[in-house]
């Protein structure tokens, strides 16, 4: 009886020993077929091992269907070896970014936004801030404004003073007006001017309040749409909105009937305009002829 277990032993051994040599076998034989670029011939030497609880295998499956672009595949033994271990997560992240960054030198933001998506969806903890606000700018381009919010939003929490943080902050500031969210845009638009009053920011805090201005003008709140345009017209700056915060300020006195008050905005929309050739200049001509006719 003892025997008869030491020879079963010693035979499931040798089994053993013959199954992972050959599955090591067929690992090598993988390998040398991914560097020659076929997957194909790779993925029919270790297939068969789909089911192991093997990082090495599960990781080279999904490189496999990564390189012949098939990503839900990929995506799905790429999760089961980091389930397993973690041994391949760095070669995981290392092939969606250089993929991704492919897509971008070649013009297709979408496959590289979507790239980067898979990769924080597989590792959530690999947040690198440069990825974010490539994803952040992505969105942004495609005015995908609440997905731009989110990713420059959490890469600005990581990183807030790089060349690219600073790129990405305007931005947000943009993206944020752009869902409506006017209240931290303003007050964001606001802090950067405060910290830094260069022309860049007075810029970008003027387009707030002219949205704003236009905002409130188009739901007849006309005190607090002449508070924002006020602010342009006391600044003198940016000159390419000045006419039309002259222009809305006209109306507002127009509509109030203080009409001496808005011929004289309306006048000042003309001489902003030495070509007369603008849209505001041609609707500032016709609300003169009116007030004209009417006084």
């Amino acid at each position: 009886m003892i025997m008869w277990k030491i020879r079963l032993s010693i035979i499931i051994f040798l089994l053993l020993s013959v199954y992972c040599g050959r599955k090591e076998e067929r690992i090598v034989n993988a390998r040398k077929f991914i560097n020659k670029w076929n997957y194909d011939r790779a993925l029919t030497e270790i297939i068969s091992f789909r089911n192991e609880k093997d990082s090495e295998i599960q990781y080279l499956l999904g490189y496999c269907y990564f390189r012949k672009n098939e990503y839900h595949e990929a995506a799905e033994y790429f999760r089961g070896s980091l389930e397993i271990d973690t041994t391949f997560k760095d070669s995981i992240i290392k092939a969606y970014n250089i993929l991704s960054q492919n897509a971008i030198k070649i013009d297709e933001p979408e496959r590289a936004l979507f790239l980067y998506q898979e990769i924080a969806k597989l590792v959530p903890e690999y947040e690198q801030s440069s990825s974010l606000f490539l994803i952040g700018n992505l969105n942004f381009k495609n005015a995908n404004y609440e997905a731009a919010v989110k990713a420059y939003t959490r890469g600005l929490q990581i990183d807030s003073t790089s060349v690219e943080a600073k790129r990405a902050r305007p931005r947000l500031i943009n993206s944020l007006a752009a869902t409506g969210d006017f209240t931290l845009a303003l007050a964001m638009a606001e802090a950067g001017y405060d910290k830094l009053k260069t022309a860049a920011n007075l810029l970008l805090l003027s387009e707030i309040k002219l949205a704003l201005g236009l905002r409130h003008f188009e739901s007849g709140i006309l005190d607090s749409a002449e508070i924002y345009f006020g602010y342009i017209i006391a600044n003198q700056e940016p000159k390419s909105m000045l006419d039309d915060a002259y222009f809305h300020t006209a109306e507002i006195y127009y509509m109030r009937e203080s009409y001496s008050r808005a011929l004289e905005l309306y006048k000042k929309v003309l001489r902003l305009d030495p070509y007369q050739k603008g849209e505001m200049t041609r609707k500032a001509k016709e609300r003169i002829k009116e007030i004209k006719e009417k006084t």
